[in-house]
């Protein structure tokens, strides 16, 4: 399965952020996905687009460095993979994926930055202060901000609000924010159809894309979902399109 690009996508870059050549998984003896082939520039997006069971959270994992893939070859920011998991990891960023690093629906908004601020520190300062916590829900609330421009106006996140009362765009947009926290190269955001509204899904899309023009160096997003019908593709985006097909 080869990447994509619609009509108009920009494809000058002088680096790439993902190059794999005939990718492939295998577990349990069957095949996960198999032939894949993609070539995606730094500060592009490129969108994993397949049908339930295609291995779509499988090969998102794998390029952010979290799956040891069983054949052909991957490299990420330069480091091939699986050798160099480790720097991998360190550049790249999940937002949440179920079954890998759920949201704790026990906790609040704040109690999730303070949790993840602390994952990013020395590991002999295992706490935050709430100043700390404040300033950072305040960024996160600018950054948030910038999407209401285009369209997307995702909803301010509220600090002592518990997770479980959270919209399913409000939800997703935390796991984005947590996700930015460490100023990763590259983001991955697993399953936007998760979102049921149509209208939430155009808005997911346009926020990831305002999130990237905004970043103050070139944000990578890597995104799954099963039906591109709610992105808006525009001239001059450099976007990517992959599609999986199920193995037997």
């Amino acid at each position: 399965m080869s990447a994509t690009t619609p009509a108009g996508t920009a494809a000058a870059a002088t680096a790439n952020a993902v190059t794999a050549r005939g990718l492939e998984l295998r577990a349990r003896g069957r095949t996960v996905f198999s032939g894949v082939d993609v070539e995606a520039p730094v500060g592009s997006t490129v969108v994993v687009r397949g049908a339930a069971s295609t291995g779509k959270t499988s090969l998102l994992l794998t390029l952010a460095g979290r799956m040891k893939p069983t054949g052909g070859r991957l490299r990420v920011l330069g480091e091939e993979l699986p050798a160099r998991a480790g720097a991998v990891r360190r550049e790249v960023a999940l937002a949440e994926v179920r079954g890998v690093n759920e949201l704790d629906d026990a906790l609040t908004v704040e109690q999730h930055v303070a949790e993840r601020l602390v994952l990013h520190q020395p590991w002999y300062r295992p706490w935050v202060s709430a100043d700390q916590v404040d300033e950072q829900v305040e960024r996160a609330q600018r950054a948030l901000d910038v999407t209401a421009g285009t369209g997307a106006d995702v909803p301010a996140l509220r600090p002592r609000e518990f997770v479980s009362d959270l919209a399913p765009l409000e939800r997703m947009a935390l796991g984005v924010v947590l996700a930015l926290i460490g100023r990763p190269r590259v983001l991955v955001v697993d399953d936007v159809d998760a979102l049921r509204s149509g209208e939430d899904r155009r808005r997911a899309w346009e926020a990831l894309a305002a999130l990237q023009r905004t970043s103050s160096r070139p944000l990578t997003v890597l995104a799954s979902c099963t039906d591109t019908t709610d992105i808006r593709w525009h001239a001059g985006d450099d976007r990517i399109l992959l599609d999986l097909q199920g193995t037997p």
